[in-house]
């Protein structure tokens, strides 16, 4: 049993046999570069918009920022971090029916 992709030679043969036009390449990183540019501008300017609605509106940026805070209980873990699952290794937490745990 042969363990080369044949699927993959046709694709790397077709490149060399048929390149690819380089008008058609600039056109596509062109379109690349004006995505990622939009992208970032989003990821900066969304945020303040935002915040400018909820000033707007009659909020303050302080009150937002403690119903961030509220939002979880003293002491709670950091949302983003998995506890450990079902069939882990580690502690058990205690069983209210048994105390002996």
């Amino acid at each position: 049993m042969s363990t080369t992709n044949s699927f993959k030679q046709i694709m790397e043969e077709d490149e060399l046999r048929f390149p690819t036009p380089p008008e058609i390449e600039e056109h596509v990183l062109g379109s690349l570069q004006i995505l990622s540019m939009m992208g970032q501008a989003m990821e900066l300017y969304i945020p303040k918009v935002f915040e400018m609605f909820i000033l707007t509106l009659g909020g303050t940026i302080k009150e937002l920022d403690t119903a961030v805070k509220n939002e979880l209980p003293e002491g709670s873990t950091d949302p983003d971090t998995e506890g450990q699952t079902p069939g882990m290794a580690g502690d058990v937490a205690p069983d209210d029916n048994n105390p002996t745990q």
